[in-house]
């Protein structure tokens, strides 16, 4: 049986354009709403992967603003999810498009993002998982 490729995402700040993927973690300043708690927020590179590792108190149903650790700014968009209505938050992928996801904990919303192009969407996966399609 043959195992398919593990997509590990490059992620970088929309605003300074800072690496925020180390390894298979992406690391990010958070936010609890709740209970005013700040720290760092470690996601998970694998995309569909939904873990989290938190300096944080965190439950389920939290929801977390997010920033860029190195030039601070705020990683939350004006949309709320569709799925449960919590705020949505961006990061930019490496090599083009985007990663929108929901920032409650628990959620599962995620949309890979770009022009709005198939072919383009298309060339985007290509580069990330390195086929030699294009």
């Amino acid at each position: 049986m043959t195992s398919s490729p593990i997509l590990v995402l490059e992620l970088r700040c929309p605003q300074c354009g800072a690496a925020l993927t180390e390894g298979t973690r992406v690391r990010l300043d958070g936010h609890v709403r709740r209970t005013h708690q700040q720290g760092e927020v470690s996601l998970s590179a694998f995309f569909g992967d939904q873990s989290v590792e938190a300096d944080l108190a965190l439950e389920e149903g939290d929801v977390v603003d997010l920033s860029c650790p190195g030039c601070e700014a705020s990683l939350m968009l004006p949309l709320a999810c569709k799925i449960c209505g919590a705020s949505m938050a961006s990061l930019n992928v490496a090599g083009g498009g985007y990663l929108e996801f929901c920032t409650r904990r628990g959620c599962r919303a995620h949309a890979l993002g770009g022009t709005g192009d198939i072919d383009d969407m298309m060339a985007l996966l290509n580069r990330m998982f390195e086929t030699p399609y294009d």
